[in-house]
């Protein structure tokens, strides 16, 4: 089968493509499949144009080279020509189907497209609640944009031949508004693949005495915390959390993320001089790890609303692969992560005291810490495996290619076969 994966925005520094989407292509052509990966790189100009191999997936950025110097103030005119040129690579490309990542932007324009063209068939990867109730309550985009983003989320879940989810909230979301279980696809985050573990191994063999000495960390404990920073009550949340706890333990608050917010990491550190503060900018995606291992706890606080119960991050996966004591709220997609006391800490949500007192007890027992990274690592491993999110993406084109361009019509009870390729690839 030859499949044409959509982005909507480069490989990097953003997380889906390299974090999700790559993976379960690395799988399919693991399987005999033909993917290639086509992508829009307007926050990363530098890629306009190219391609290349990585572990068996082509990879292919539109635009041409004279795009990467493109000046800041006519941007319109760059996002036309690279959502054409996006249309027109997946088109001569001629897939047998489309697995579309995200239901908005460039993603979600081409994933229209295609929609009422009414070929090839569509599959919709939703790994985030984007419209209201979702990311469009925290964005700071204009109200017209939002609703846009609303409009275009609700009418590609509706009319995708096929939906993988990143998540039991948008599995449960995805089924209440296509009527459809069996053309709905439960796919977690199940960790870097093959080459992003073969990083995260040549991480964990560096001595974490020099990597710390890199970052210019000393023996201090360190607590890291990344995020989206444009949800700034789940910062200042931390900021007030940790506070008591890393003065009472010298402990180094380390923040990474280029939008970091300094004001309001600042105001909650009203006695600065009793606190250390690392603020980082974004990272490479092997200094991110460098810096994951370095640190002594991964504290990661959810608010208990729907855009963090639709989450599925990444980020978590990439603690407990790299062996972090993950200290985290007991939201969505965590519980499924998370054993508490096991494999990680869960303090109940929006529950300052509780999660306080849990990051004490972790950086008061360093023997803990180790215990739970190691049983993080061994739980990622065993229970998530994009070799399996590769066989269901599989029944999902099989899905999508039985049935015409109106999902509200009778479809196939496929449940029977995602149970039996369940069971395959767990023997």
């Amino acid at each position: 089968m030859r499949i044409a994966f959509i982005g909507g925005f480069a490989f990097s520094p953003k997380g889906t493509m390299r974090a999700r989407a790559h993976p379960l292509a690395m799988e399919l052509v693991r399987l005999g499949h033909e993917v290639t990966i086509f992508l829009p790189p307007y926050d990363n100009l530098a890629d306009c144009g190219r391609g290349w191999q990585q572990e068996g997936v082509a990879v292919r950025n539109v635009g041409s080279e004279r795009n990467r110097f493109h000046p800041q103030w006519s941007r319109l005119p760059l996002y036309t020509r690279l959502l054409s040129g996006l249309i027109h690579e997946v088109r001569r490309y001629r897939p047998d189907v489309i697995h579309v990542f995200k239901p908005k932007g460039f993603a979600g324009a081409a994933a229209t497209y295609f929609l009422l063209r009414g070929a090839p068939p569509v599959v919709l990867d939703c790994d985030d609640w984007e419209g209201w109730g979702g990311w469009n309550e925290i964005k700071s985009y204009p109200w017209v944009l939002k609703e846009f983003i609303d409009r275009q989320e609700r009418w590609l879940i509706k009319r995708a031949q096929a939906i993988t989810v990143a998540s039991r909230t948008l599995e449960a979301r995805t089924i209440n508004m296509r009527r459809h279980p069996s053309s709905v696809f439960y796919i977690p985050n199940c960790g870097a693949s093959k080459e992003g573990g073969k990083t995260q191994e040549a991480v964990r063999a560096l001595p974490r005495a020099d990597v710390r000495s890199e970052f210019g960390l000393d023996d201090h404990p360190v607590v890291l915390y990344s995020g989206h920073f444009e949800d700034r009550d789940s910062v200042a949340f931390f900021c007030r959390a940790a506070a008591p706890v890393a003065a009472k333990h010298g402990a180094v608050l380390a923040f990474v993320g280029n939008d970091a917010p300094r004001s309001i990491i600042r105001q909650n550190f009203p006695d600065a001089a009793r606190v250390q503060l690392r603020l980082f900018p974004q990272l490479p995606y092997e200094d991110f790890l460098g810096l994951v291992w370095a640190s002594d706890v991964a504290a990661f606080p959810y608010p208990d609303d729907s855009v963090h119960r639709a989450k599925c991050s990444a980020r978590i996966t990439d603690y407990m692969a790299m062996e972090r004591a993950v200290l985290t709220s007991a939201v969505g997609q965590n519980l499924e992560y998370i054993v508490d006391g096991e494999s990680g800490l869960l303090a109940a949500p929006d529950d300052g005291s509780d999660f306080t007192a849990k990051l004490d007890r972790l950086l008061s027992e360093p023997e803990l810490r180790v215990r739970l990274g190691e049983n993080a690592r061994k739980r990622l491993q065993q229970k998530f495996d994009w070799a399996r999110g590769a066989l269901h993406c599989l029944v999902a084109y099989d899905c999508a290619l039985k049935t015409d361009k109106h999902p509200e019509r009778s479809q196939p009870d496929l449940r029977s076969e995602v149970v039996t390729h369940r069971d395959r690839s767990a023997a």
